[in-house]
């Protein structure tokens, strides 16, 4: 994986940890998509990012697709299923440690069974 992909994956983690289920998380969401679909040198996992926003905020996504103009390529992949679990492998989340960091950036206390 790319250094640039990486990097852009740890920002859209970065924002997710951010949002705080306001109205201005849209404003967020919209500028972080329309920034990431200009990068080029890799293919962007906007689809996946998509995905995960879709499965961890619902409303913020459905909000967001909603804000789209209809018929462009962003309303188009807003609109493009995938699986949760495809998306975070894809997007290099391959345990759940690794997803609790990526989510709430830190590792949750498990219950230790005895």
């Amino acid at each position: 994986m790319s250094m640039e992909r990486q990097a852009l994956i740890d920002d859209f983690f970065v924002m997710i940890r951010k949002l705080n289920k306001t109205g201005a998380d849209i404003i967020h969401v919209r500028d972080f998509f329309w920034k990431s679909s200009g990068k080029r040198g890799f293919v962007t996992p906007t689809v996946e990012f998509m995905t995960v926003l879709k499965t961890y905020n619902v409303v913020l996504f459905h909000e967001f697709r909603k804000s789209l103009v209809p018929n462009t390529s962003m309303h188009i992949l807003a609109n493009v299923h995938m699986e949760a679990g495809d998306a975070l492998i894809s997007l290099g989340i391959t345990s759940i440690e690794q997803l609790q960091l990526a989510v709430k950036g830190k590792l949750s206390e498990l219950p230790v069974e005895v």
